[in-house]
């Protein structure tokens, strides 16, 4: 019986990292967010033309900075699919990620649905990420429309 309850507690502690992945993006909390991974990590977003590498969580966590440009941004996470094993765990979940940008009475908005798989490893009594994957199932108000807002955004992050 202790393992199922091992099992359990683990999987609750890897979507638990999910959310805080989705939570520290919105609220702008980079070293929150830096204390998520493992030192270097594997980032596939290139299912929507973006990054497809292994880097330093710091580097990853300085380009997540252009979202700063951005008035806010919601990640809602949900679906979690998670497997465990002693030392590794996998979360896939559904994301729904809308970036809001208001430039004088214009709207740069962008959307993107898609389905995240987060890899991790246990590091002594945590799960840290080791490699964050976001497959793209739809651009609502376009892909266009997503390119031109986050152009935008890393401007104005990159000038505060």
């Amino acid at each position: 019986m202790s393992g199922n309850c091992n099992q359990a507690r683990d999987e609750r502690a890897a979507i638990e990292l999910v959310i805080r992945y989705a939570t520290a993006l919105d609220a702008r909390d980079w070293a929150g967010f830096r204390s998520l991974f493992l030192d270097e990590i594997h980032i596939d977003y290139g299912s929507m033309g973006s990054i497809n590498a292994i880097l330093s969580a710091d580097d990853w966590v300085k380009r997540c900075t252009a979202l700063s440009g951005f008035d806010g941004t919601l990640h809602k996470v949900t679906n979690f699919l998670c497997t465990t094993t002693v030392d590794r765990a996998t979360v896939q979940s559904y994301v729904d990620a809308a970036h809001f940008l208001s430039i004088g009475d214009e709207e740069l908005n962008a959307f993107a649905c898609g389905i995240y798989r987060h890899e991790m490893a246990r590091r002594g009594d945590t799960w840290k990420i080791a490699k964050v994957t976001f497959k793209l199932v739809g651009q609502p108000g376009g892909a266009a429309a997503f390119g031109r807002a986050f152009a935008r955004a890393r401007e104005i992050a990159g000038a505060r």
